[in-house]
């Protein structure tokens, strides 16, 4: 007859392996921090909502990850990575001086920053040099400014490209540098593209007290970043399924 410490020793290694499985079966879950980017990244009594959020939960999901998103301001999101368990801050640029401490695990979307003008303004201009003289408007972007601060050249600022279109169609400025095209709009004031003024990306980035393997986990998924083809019903569901359409379309063939 097998002895009672015996039976207690057996019953010790299959609770380890029991619980060891649990562990294994239950998704990691890691916090994510993003500011307020509409459309893509928009505030809600969850956290964060939009393409950008949705199709970032949706990708980790497949990943067996959970998400918990918190609305932070890009300046603050990599302050907090440095110090905080499983956290990562979703779609914050590139800054070379942060990748000494933070991980930049992949790119999540490209952003073309274009310049528009009116139907009806029939200047020709095909650079940022050319538009000395001229008033401008500009999303207000961090990539945007140190651009147009770099090449001397005053403008206003606008919260969103929907708003600078508004501005721009009612002439508050001649040209518009924008991260999105413009929607439909009529008349001898239709917006027309001049040139495109640089390709910037965004990227998802996670604290040193991620774990290796979950960060391997989240690149896997993010090979096509938030335009993969699993997430075209996120987009559609935001009434931007042309948008994910043309971006992944461009984004793939120069990938």
């Amino acid at each position: 007859m097998m002895g009672l410490s015996r039976l207690c020793w057996l019953a010790a290694i299959f609770l380890f392996f029991g619980l060891s499985r649990a562990e294994a079966a239950s998704p990691a879950t890691i916090r994510v921090l993003a500011d307020d980017y509409p459309p893509f990244l928009l505030k809600s009594a969850g956290g964060l909502s939009g393409p950008y959020a949705d199709a970032f939960r949706l990708l980790m999901r497949k990943a067996g990850i959970e998400v918990v998103f918190q609305s932070v301001p890009f300046k603050r999101a990599f302050l907090s990575l440095a110090n905080q368990d499983n956290t990562c801050a979703l779609a914050v640029n590139f800054d070379q001086g942060e990748s000494e401490t933070v991980n930049f695990i992949s790119v999540i979307a490209p952003i073309t920053l274009t310049a528009y003008k009116r139907g009806d303004n029939k200047s020709q201009l095909t650079n940022l040099g050319g538009l000395k003289g001229y008033s401008v408007g500009a999303v207000d972007m961090a990539e945007v400014r140190d651009i147009l601060s770099s090449a001397g050249m005053p403008f206003t600022a606008v919260k969103n490209s929907a708003t600078g279109f508004l501005m721009l169609n009612a002439g508050r400025f001649q040209v518009l540098v924008s991260d999105l095209p413009p929607g439909p709009l009529s008349g001898d004031k239709q917006v027309v593209k001049l040139f495109v003024v640089a390709q910037v990306e965004r990227w998802l980035a996670c604290g040193p007290r991620v774990p290796p393997a979950l960060q391997g986990r989240m690149r896997a998924v993010l090979k096509q970043g938030l335009f993969a083809e699993d997430t075209a019903p996120v987009w559609k569901r935001y009434g931007m399924l042309d948008y994910y359409r043309e971006t992944r379309n461009n984004w793939l063939k120069t990938s």
